[in-house]
């Protein structure tokens, strides 16, 4: 599947990102997750990474390619632990 723009991303239609990673958060409360800003100049998406403080390879600068389902919160579009790869330059 080929990257949508984020967008142009519709929430609960599953789909592509691709982009750069801008920040990187290990949260643990309420509940542990990581969250991943991921910008490709149309906008930014949010990858949730629920029950991981850590999720390896992920980190600022890097850029990655994630599959999944968007679903809009009043944070923006959010994808629950999307399937993920990263792009090596």
């Amino acid at each position: 599947m080929s990257p949508t723009a984020i967008a142009a991303l519709e929430p609960r239609r599953r789909a592509t990102a691709a982009g750069e990673i801008r920040a990187v958060a290990s949260l643990k409360r309420p509940y542990p997750r990581t969250e991943v800003e991921l910008d490709d100049g149309t906008g930014v998406l949010r990858l949730r990474f629920v029950g991981r403080t850590q999720v390896p390879g992920l980190a600022p600068g890097r850029r990655i390619v994630a599959e999944g389902t968007p679903a809009t919160t009043p944070e923006g579009l959010v994808m629950l632990n999307p399937l993920y790869r990263l792009v090596v330059e």
